[in-house]
């Protein structure tokens, strides 16, 4: 699995409430600080705004950064956010 434009544009399908749900889940399944998660949730314009501006080399960046395992963790997490949609 590998985080690419793909992942994100499911991401992106989602309703803002979703969406918020599925950022918080994401920060807690990968040890993201959690006060982070709820402050990017108070802005979900410019979240979406920043997910739709990612490059490939931004993805590819912050997959090396967070690694492997949490990637993975966070590509299974949006799969199952956005089954069905």
């Amino acid at each position: 699995m590998q985080l690419d434009k793909t992942s994100l544009d499911r991401l992106l399908s989602l309703d803002d409430e979703t969406l918020a749900k599925t950022i918080k889940m994401l920060a807690a399944t990968t040890g993201i600080n959690p006060r982070a998660a709820e402050a990017a949730t108070k802005n979900l314009r410019l979240v979406r705004q920043s997910l739709s501006n990612a490059t490939d080399a931004d993805l590819k960046a912050a997959s090396e950064l967070i690694g492997k395992e949490k990637t993975e963790t966070i590509l299974r997490g949006i799969e199952e956010e956005t089954d069905g949609q």
